[in-house]
């Protein structure tokens, strides 16, 4: 093939026949032959390369400090605004027990406990053929995982219990409530029952609460109590001399 016309109509035949063949292999194998030799696309893509990928979801997290500050931070403006009074941190402490409260909301109607959590995901009662406040515990799914955590309604229960009998000795007498809170607003509750909230949700159920706001319990000095009970006063105390 020294010849140029010759190399030139060897490659213009090796072309004729490429182009013949190409579509009939395509179509026996599924594979884009094009693409295979000449590292360019067909002119008509296959469906499946033009669906572009989903975009990856971002992680979902568990709660800040930040955000649990921001929360009481809000619920100082609320009871200041509304005639109540506000205790944080609500760890009272009473027969060698210390409750887990974030704050207490004192009001003339009562007090309403708040106990705070900032799990993220998917929040749902351990059991659903069990009440919420039987089940042991309670499930969250967060990031594809399946996570367990202490039952808050129990909980809630037995700092009801701790903070009742710590309030009878000090001589307080009011109603008690103690509801759960989550903070993070990453966190989708499922299937929940009463007294537990979202932010927003508890803000509005403290709204809601007409007996909240009538009553004769005087909210300064029933603070000023819990607050002792609290190892409030005493703190402040103690960072004042150092």
């Amino acid at each position: 093939m020294d010849n140029p016309s010759q190399q030139f109509l060897f490659i213009a035949i090796l072309a004729f026949v490429m182009i013949l063949l190409i579509p009939i292999l395509q179509k026996r194998t599924g594979k884009d032959i094009t693409r295979m030799l000449f590292g360019i696309r067909s002119l008509k893509e296959p469906e499946a390369e033009k669906i572009t990928k989903a975009p990856r979801k971002p992680l979902v997290r568990n709660g800040t400090k930040n955000e649990l500050t921001a929360f009481v931070a809000q619920l100082l403006r609320f009871t200041s605004k509304n005639g109540m009074r506000l205790v944080a941190p609500g760890t009272i402490s009473h027969d060698g027990k210390t409750a887990r409260l974030t704050a207490l909301v004192v009001a003339p109607g009562g007090i309403i406990g708040v106990y705070c959590l900032g799990f993220g995901g998917t929040i749902a009662p351990g059991n659903r053929m069990e009440p919420a406040g039987v089940s042991a515990s309670w499930r969250q799914h967060i990031n594809g995982e399946d996570k367990t955590f202490d039952n808050p309604i129990k909980a809630c229960q037995e700092q009801k219990e701790l903070i009742r009998s710590a309030m009878e000795c000090a001589g307080i007498t009011a109603s008690l409530e103690i509801v759960t809170v989550f903070t993070n607003p990453q966190a989708v509750l499922e299937s929940t029952p009463a007294f537990v909230f979202h932010p927003k949700s508890f803000f509005q159920y403290l709204k809601e609460r007409e007996d909240l706001k009538t009553g004769d319990l005087d909210i300064h000095q029933t603070a000023l109590q819990l607050a002792g009970l609290a190892g409030i006063k005493k703190e402040h105390k103690e960072k004042k001399k150092k």
